[in-house]
């Protein structure tokens, strides 16, 4: 065996100089504080899904939105910490809510307003919704549903006509974007992207594959010829920029560092947006920049067939109850083949709408009575007044059929629903009129 395969066979070793003296853990700090939330914009949210938007939804741009997923805008007129939109600025403009229990979390704080009461702000700008707005997704008062097929045929197919045209959003005023993110300063070939399966915003090397930390950077561990995991190299002429550091290691390679932990690859992550790394070893965490709110009730498992899904904290497997509409393509029997729509999860919140009494084998998943939305997590109030967690949309479940910890038993169990003719609609959580059928699958990030 050559040196230098020696070296990347290597997952961890001490490093040389002063850099241990540094390390310390830093925790990445949420998203966003309880009571706001993360939506994605138009189509993303699940309407108008022709055959080519049914296969890939992207979840290119996020904006901050509050517990009913409204978009959230700031203004120019304020001044960092102090709202000026008061009286009927504030009829149109409904100032974002603080919620009791609520804390600041990294860029957003409290401000009072002149009233007395509590406000929202992201990067010291008040943070507002706007009265126009009705559904998820909407910006300026133009909602996504304008992609909708009709009150007739439901409104989850491809448009059959005309899309009106946006309406200009009110001078002064801008969406309070999460993604794309401010540009921060990173070294040459890194990136920062939304890894859904890692739980947040985490850093990218050059081919967008996820980095990842080694939590006790003494150890030495030397996995030999199967080793999976190889140190980011570092050119010998790069220099750190604020939390990276190129550092040498013992076995001569140079590597970066973030946060004063060692930075390596997984040998396991295929493709980009793969994390796979992530629960192999406990020692080994995705470099999260920012990281999603997730329920404590809620764990992520693996799956050799689905990749990751969320279970509860005993393992068992949580499900989401979805639509499918034949005449859309999509890629549905493949991993990850079921895209999250967080408008269909919407519609069928928590009414599965079963053919058969669902009650005897699908149980909800429930939050406790304090719950409250946060990130990509919701809340439904069921008919009975409990809660239940809801992701994306989806209201989460846990299937009777599976008896131990990563059991799926219940995933791709359809039903179908037929429509005869073109007078007859079905009802899927939106009426529809054409084949189509409602299923469950493991709910994945």
């Amino acid at each position: 065996m050559s040196v230098s395969k020696i070296a990347v066979c290597i997952a961890a070793v001490s490093f040389s100089g002063a850099a241990l003296a540094a390390t310390k853990t830093v925790e990445a700090p949420l998203s966003t504080p309880k009571g706001i939330t993360l939506q994605p914009l138009g189509k993303t949210q699940g309407y108008g899904l022709d055959k080519t938007t049914a296969a890939v939804v992207p979840r290119d741009k996020l904006v901050f939105a509050t517990d009913a997923g409204l978009t959230l805008y700031t203004s120019e007129a304020d001044q960092p910490g102090k709202s000026l939109c008061v009286d009927a600025c504030a009829q149109t403009w409904i100032p974002a809510k603080v919620m009791a229990g609520a804390v600041p979390v990294d860029g957003w704080t409290i401000i009072a307003r002149a009233d007395g009461s509590k406000q929202w702000a992201y990067k010291t700008r008040p943070v507002y919704s706007f009265v126009e707005d009705k559904d998820p997704g909407s910006i300026g008062g133009n909602s996504p549903a304008r992609f909708s097929r009709g009150e007739f045929a439901g409104s989850r197919g491809a448009v059959s006509s005309e899309v009106p045209k946006d309406k200009p959003l009110a001078k002064g005023w801008n969406v309070a974007y999460f993604f794309p993110m401010d540009k921060r300063p990173l070294p040459a070939g890194f990136a920062i992207k939304e890894v859904e399966d890692a739980m947040g915003m985490v850093l990218v090397d050059a081919r967008e594959h996820t980095l990842y930390t080694l939590d006790d950077a003494k150890r030495a561990k030397t996995c030999g010829d199967a080793c999976p995991w190889t140190p980011v190299p570092a050119p010998a002429i790069a220099e750190g920029i604020d939390a990276f550091q190129p550092v040498w290691r013992d076995d001569g390679v140079r590597q970066w560092t973030y946060n004063g932990k060692g930075l390596y690859t997984f040998a396991g992550d295929l493709i980009a947006g793969e994390a796979n790394g992530f629960g192999v070893d406990k020692a080994w965490k995705p470099a999260q920049i920012i990281k999603h709110f997730a329920p404590d009730t809620v764990t992520l498992t693996s799956n050799e067939k689905l990749g990751k899904v969320f279970a509860d904290k005993t393992g068992k497997t949580l499900y989401m109850r979805d639509a499918f509409i034949f005449q859309s393509g999509a890629g549905h029997s493949l991993k990850r083949g079921s895209p999250i729509r967080p408008a269909v999860g919407r519609d069928l919140a928590t009414d599965p709408h079963c053919k058969d009494d669902c009650s005897k084998s699908w149980r909800p998943f429930l939050a406790p009575v304090s719950a409250e939305a946060s990130g990509n997590w919701g809340v439904y109030t069921r008919a009975d007044g409990a809660k239940q967690w809801a992701y994306q949309g989806y209201a989460l479940w846990t299937f009777d059929g599976d008896s131990k910890p990563g059991d799926v038993n219940g995933h791709d169990d359809y039903q179908l629903f037929m429509s005869h003719d073109a007078k007859t609609k079905v009802d899927i959580g939106t009426p529809y009129d054409g084949p189509t059928a409602l299923y469950w699958i493991a709910a994945h990030p």
